[in-house]
């Protein structure tokens, strides 16, 4: 059997960008975000892809690769301590204790992205210096 394609990115106007893996014949769908207009900041055309927290992730996601990129890593342990505010931003609105607003989703967006490459970041440090021996 050939597949064509295992990957595909569809578009959904109400579910925002879904990435879709073929497997036997059966589609798996993965969506970005929800995109809700509320939850959004009208920014540069990004608001057709990504809300607030989505947008926070990314940024703090690019930093921190570039400030990979020239050589400053982050402590592990403010690392995962970054990853904190959105977990508890996330699961307080989740269940209803409280509504967040879009400043607070970018910040722990921001954080939770920074914090996540810098953990990338070292585990490839790591397992680089692991290879090299």
């Amino acid at each position: 059997m050939i597949r064509l394609k295992l990957f595909s990115i569809e578009s959904d106007d109400e579910i925002g960008p879904i990435i879709v893996i073929n497997l036997d014949n059966k589609k798996y769908g993965f969506c970005f975000c929800h995109r809700k207009k509320d939850r959004t900041i009208w920014f540069f055309g990004l608001e057709r892809f990504f809300c607030s927290r989505c947008l926070g992730i990314l940024l703090g996601g690019f930093i921190g690769i570039f400030l990979a990129i020239i050589g400053y890593n982050l402590n592990i342990v403010i690392s995962f301590l970054f990853l904190i505010p959105l977990i508890i931003d996330g699961l307080l609105q989740a269940y209803g204790f409280r509504e967040s607003n879009n400043l607070i989703r970018v910040v722990t967006g921001f954080l939770f992205g920074f914090g996540l490459q810098s953990i990338i970041g070292t585990l490839v440090i790591l397992l680089k210096h692991i290879l090299s021996f």
